[in-house]
């Protein structure tokens, strides 16, 4: 290569390559100013290869205007940096305009500037004034130190380059000459210390947002009301936080395990051996000294060496599980007295009316033999309505386990429809429907207990109807449970006594005891299963009644 072509094909390669180092830099350094500067060193680096194109092809058409346009686009772009850098002007789309009006004329002017002097100087002259001005906008002010090192010598820097591009324009050197090389030589290193100057300037703030965010870390880190700490591999703590400190001391050399458990063993489910396959945390319970007791979450913490630590986040649950226990007994307690509440008034109703009964009997003289026989009626009825409060109760109180055997839950709905049937002062005119999917396999229930929750579903539907309308059983196999469905065309609910029908004692049927569907939900969820209520006023209610299929 020509002695001459030297310093245009050195530039060109170092334009490129630093390029090539800010894009690289910018893919983890996204800061606006830091953009624009990109951008200038593209246009810098096209413009350079378009006057080593010109070089090797010196007649070729349109060369030395894209160059020009190149070059304008470069400095404006850094103007813009240092403009954005000081004063916060994010460029707008009049300003694009203007820069590519500027670059518009510079390309037309850019052949009258090899033969006339004055044009050539007047581009130089505004061009290295951009410079400079971009240079005294990237200069530091006193009121806003910043504490990057790199930005005072990227103002000197484009300050000198701007002087350079406005001083070349008067210095006629041959190409080959030593004035000629020494001209490159100059624009070359204050190229460099530029770019320099910009590399510092980025990772000086890169490291500034570090120790920013570190110091974020350490206060959140501290600032947790819970343990929190980092294990390697061999149980040694890497680091923990202030609450660790405070509630087991120094860690020291001590392994996890030895700090956090009441024998000094391993956690019986230690995740440590997994963790490279863990993809949601892992917690457990452990016994910590002091009679305390810890709750721990583990999560997997990849590094950038590819070593994988365990982040360990510690809450101690003793006063919780206390007040938990202690809000058991509370709820329980509460419960045995709404019972007992509710159980002495349905009691004193039935009560009520066997001591009236028995004081018309104390006057049996007076007593025709109807009424007499029917005092003795209302007893017995009052008696046997006791009889069924309590035995409800019990049932309540005391629910046995349901007794699995395999069967067919078609011979139940069967069963309970037939019960129905037998007792027409309550179905005389009611339709009853039953679809049963043909293709479903027995399986394990307790079908005393099934039967007692259809019937007293069912029994519900056919009182809400008063006697008349249709009552439909559906039953099918979903997703591992069977779905049997009871549907009523009666009163419907409404949404408020949806959220109580399950309660005990709550009834709005006058001789109700309140305990039928309660009995039912309890049976179900002593199955595993659930009951499900779809209700609109007036147009009935839907009993979803879902049994699990062990096994399935």
């Amino acid at each position: 290569m020509p002695v001459q072509l030297m310093p245009t094909f050195l530039s060109t390669l170092a334009f490129g390559i630093q390029f090539l180092i800010f894009v690289y830099l910018y893919s983890s350094h996204r800061v606006l100013f830091f953009r624009y500067l990109l951008w200038a060193w593209g246009f810098f680096t096209l413009s350079r290869g378009l006057r080593l194109v010109r070089v090797f092809v010196p007649g070729a058409l349109g060369l030395t205007e894209l160059m020009q346009a190149a070059s304008v686009m470069a400095v404006f772009c850094v103007l813009s940096a240092g403009l954005l850098y000081r004063w916060d002007h994010r460029l707008q789309r009049r300003d694009v305009l203007i820069a590519c009006l500027l670059a518009l004329g510079f390309a037309i002017l850019g052949d009258f500037s090899e033969t006339y002097v004055a044009i050539r100087a007047t581009m130089g002259l505004v061009l290295g004034g951009a410079l400079i001005v971009a240079g005294r906008a990237f200069w530091p002010r006193a009121a806003l130190r910043t504490g990057y090192r790199g930005d005072r010598l990227l103002a000197t820097s484009l300050c000198f380059w701007g002087v350079h591009r406005i001083g070349a324009e008067y210095i006629h050197a041959e190409p080959g000459s030593t004035l000629h090389l020494a001209v490159h030589t100059t624009f070359i290193a204050l190229y460099f210390v530029a770019t320099f100057a910009i590399i510092i300037m980025v990772l000086d703030r890169a490291r500034s947002e570090m120790r920013s965010l570190k110091e974020l870390n350490e206060r959140l880190f501290d600032g947790l009301g819970e343990g929190l700490q980092l294990v390697d591999a061999d149980f040694s703590i890497r680091h923990a936080n202030r609450w660790l400190f405070d509630h087991f001391g120094p860690v020291g050399e001590r392994r996890c395990y030895e700090m956090l458990t009441a024998d000094g063993q391993r956690c019986p489910r230690c995740p440590m051996g997994a963790r490279a396959d863990m993809d949601k945390p892992s917690r457990m319970e452990v016994d910590a000294p002091g009679g305390r007791r810890l709750l721990l979450s583990c999560s997997p913490v990849r590094q950038p060496t590819g070593e994988i630590l365990l982040l360990e986040l510690v809450a101690d649950i003793t006063e919780r599980e206390r007040l938990g226990a202690r809000l058991h007994e509370a709820e329980r307690l509460a419960s045995v007295g709404e019972l007992a509440a509710g159980l002495a008034h349905e009691i004193r109703n039935p009560l009520a009316g066997i001591i009236n009964a028995t004081t018309l009997l104390k006057g049996e003289e007076s007593l025709t033999g109807e009424e007499r026989a029917s005092t003795l009626d209302a007893v017995k009825r009052e008696a046997r309505r006791l009889d069924r409060i309590l035995s409800d109760f019990l049932l309540f109180t005391r629910p046995r386990e349901p007794k699995r055997r395999e069967g067919d839950i078609g011979e139940v709905v069967d069963d309970v429809v037939a019960l129905l049937r037998n007792d027409p002062d309550r179905t005389a005119h009611v339709t009853f429907e039953v679809h049963v999917d043909s293709s479903l396999a027995p399986f394990a229930f307790d079908a005393d207990q099934v039967t007692q929750v259809l019937w007293n579903i069912a029994l519900n539907g056919v009182e809400a109807m008063d006697g008349a309308g249709r009552l439909s059983f559906d039953v099918v196999r979903r997703n591992g449970e069977v779905l049997i469905a009871v549907s009523d065309t009666g009163r419907g609910i409404t949404p408020d006594e949806r959220r109580h029908v399950f309660e005990p004692f709550y009834s709005k049927k006058a001789d109700g005891t309140g305990l039928g569907l309660t009995l039912a939900q309890r049976i179900v969820a002593a199955h595993g299963g659930r009951i499900d209520l779809e209700s609109v006023p007036g147009a009935g209610s839907r009993f979803l009644v879902a049994l699990p299929v062990q096994g399935a």
